[in-house]
């Protein structure tokens, strides 16, 4: 990865970037053990915009881009900010390198790559590619590296909104959290310890920091090649923790927004599949937020990939849903995970949106309006269905989340501070409260779930033993394990990975450790 990265002892480039690079359908390396799905081994054809200004490459869109329509690919793209320079043995040619995150358009899973190439006023070399890390499924032998050399044309240009993109891009680089390096308050390098723990392979953890005293205080992510060069920039598959980061998100939202109305909507009153269906009958946004619908679901392959992953569309997945049979119990009796209600909760939202609002639009767009944009998170990237018409496409809402590390800590701040920001509240602050379990309503038991024992709009919370007192955590938690867990000292820690390592309790008690603290329950 140094070899993609911008070097100590390089020089500024010679020549500024501004154009396109138009990238070919290329065959990528990618050693496998099982066989590829249609696509898998394909990088798609691409256009890309950037400009360089003080040594940085920027492009000119910062949304995910989707790739379908062009390409056999099963991989969309998002690409981050890079980098520009000169070395001494290129001669004429200046050099540069971006960070770029590949995508399936499924359940979400990230693929950390660099790329890198040479340039001059109108021309580039061709563009060598390396990923060597990711959020994937190791279960599904997802996990592997992928590299190749892209064909590369480039059309020189420039671009008349340039002094706008660049104003836009420093305005956001402002208003990103501070960062620093995890080793400033780890000095012993126990956390640090945790976080570089061999579980599969030997760089398990692709993201590891602590919010702690208004700082962000990040570990270097390391690949199978060596440190990532912008760690800044990585994309995270998150899986279910989309389900706070992004549901919960968005339920207490449209709390706050329609005046405490919506928990406690019925979902059948939303989404006409499910009217006569006798298991959702009685049933409100609320439960499904909180898994207790009393329906059938699970995670397995006959309530989750076949009705859900599988289906694409809107329509289709919740025409699937209501194919599912009945369950005996009641709404709100008891805690049942799956991920299909969550995308009940999206549909539903969606017809909900429209029939307040009186117009057809995106709930999404509200959300990102209302909330994302204010905190500093617009581009935060979410998994939607697959829609001939991408504009009538809706969040997953189960799955999918695709966040920097700044983009995870603003909104996990913005929880952390009851909804509010700024002196404005975004979210319902009851709402939020129920979650952190700071009212009389301490949620649904789990039933001894391995998972946690507690749950609570999403959020996950059980009972630790720091060794100096007994306290209760709450947590988003996404398979892999992918943790963002909030602790009693106002520490909130993040722990991305996808090799399945439950026991957090020891980071939990190195980083309250940290703190010299530990707050009575």
């Amino acid at each position: 990865m140094s070899y993609f990265a911008k070097p100590e002892w390089s020089t500024p480039a010679t020549t500024p970037f501004s154009g396109t690079i138009i990238l070919q359908e290329t065959e990528l390396s990618y050693p496998k053990e099982k066989a590829y799905y249609p696509g898998e081994n394909i990088f798609p054809e691409l256009q890309l915009d950037f400009i360089s200004h003080h040594g940085e490459l920027i492009l000119r869109r910062k949304d995910k881009i989707s790739t379908k329509q062009q390409s056999k690919s099963y991989w969309d793209v998002i690409v981050g900010t890079g980098k520009v320079w000169q070395e001494k043995e290129d001669g004429a040619w200046s050099r540069g390198s971006f960070p770029l995150t590949l995508t399936d358009r499924w359940v979400g899973q990230a693929r950390n790559c660099v790329a890198t190439f040479v340039y001059k006023k109108d021309a580039v070399s061709n563009v060598c590619l390396q990923c060597s890390q990711e959020t994937a499924d190791i279960d599904d032998k997802q996990l592997g590296n992928l590299s190749g050399l892209l064909p590369a044309e480039f059309k020189a240009k420039q671009f008349i909104d340039s002094v706008e993109l660049i104003r836009q891009h420093a305005q956001a680089a402002s208003r990103k959290l501070p960062v620093r390096p995890l080793s400033e308050i780890d000095s012993r390098q126990k956390v640090a310890g945790y976080f570089n723990k061999m579980i599969a392979t030997n760089a398990p953890t692709s993201m590891g920091a602590v919010w702690m005293n208004d700082t962000l205080y990040v570990h270097p992510p390391k690949t199978r090649h060596g440190l990532y060069p912008y760690p800044d920039e990585m994309r995270h598959g998150l899986y279910s923790v989309t389900k706070s980061m992004a549901g919960a998100l968005a339920l207490m939202y449209f709390e706050e927004r329609y005046q405490g109305k919506v928990f406690n909507a019925l979902l059948t009153d939303y989404v006409p599949a499910l009217k006569n269906h006798a298991g959702w009958q009685g049933v409100t946004f609320s439960h499904t937020l909180n898994m207790v619908t009393g329906t059938v679901g699970g995670e397995g392959p006959e309530q989750l990939f076949l009705p859900l992953i599988a289906a694409e569309t809107a329509e289709q997945a919740i025409q699937n849903i209501a194919s599912l049979g009945d369950a005996p119990e009641s709404p709100g009796q008891k805690f049942n995970y799956a991920s299909t209600n969550l995308f009940v909760l999206s549909y539903a939202l969606q017809q909900y949106v429209e029939e307040k609002e009186s117009r057809k639009l995106n709930y999404w767009d509200l959300v990102q309006e209302n909330v994302l944009e204010p905190i500093g998170a617009a581009n935060f990237s979410l998994l939607h269905t697959i829609e001939a018409n991408e504009a009538q496409a809706i969040p997953i809402l189960a799955f999918g989340a695709l966040p920097t590390i700044d983009e995870a800590a603003k909104i996990a701040l913005l929880f952390a501070n009851g909804g509010s920001h700024e002196g404005k509240q975004l979210l319902n602050k009851k709402r939020v409260a129920e979650a952190f379990a700071k009212t009389e309503w301490t949620g649904y038991s789990t039933n001894h779930d391995f998972r946690g024992a507690n749950y609570q709009h999403s959020f996950w919370s059980k009972e630790i033993d720091t060794g100096k007192c007994k306290t209760r955590v709450t947590y988003m938690l996404g398979f892999g394990e992918n943790y963002v867990v909030f602790l009693p000292s106002n520490a909130i820690i993040f722990r991305f990975l996808d090799e399945h390592d439950l026991d957090i309790d020891e980071l939990i008690n190195e980083v309250e450790n940290l703190k010299s603290s530990c707050l009575e329950k």
